[in-house]
């Protein structure tokens, strides 16, 4: 698993200081099972112009685990690196998903 920038990585640290046992499940979830199917309500790809990103100039699905209520996790699955990419992360719920997006 590797951060895609600072803000990603301030994030991360924000989420270890608020709620380090969640952020340890979802560590293990996200590098376990990336596309994990077990509990939709906390991990699922993306929606709309959110379910891909570019890393490198390579477009990759992009996925969110829930570690708190309002804390998430967004990463990019890059198989072919074998690397999980932390897009984002915080603890507060990203505004991005509050409107429908297209």
């Amino acid at each position: 698993m590797r951060l895609v920038d600072r803000q990603a990585a301030q994030g991360w640290s924000a989420l270890l200081s608020q709620a380090p046992e969640n952020l340890d499940r979802a560590w293990i979830a996200i590098t376990t099972d990336p596309r994990g199917r077990d509990d939709l309500a906390r991990q699922h790809r993306l929606k709309f112009d959110l379910r891909a990103v570019k890393i490198d100039g390579v477009e990759l699905e992009q996925w969110q685990y829930e570690v708190t209520g309002g804390g998430r996790i967004w990463y990019a699955i890059d198989e072919d690196r074998r690397i999980v990419w932390i897009t984002q992360a915080g603890t507060g719920h990203p505004r991005q998903t509050d409107k429908r997006r297209r």
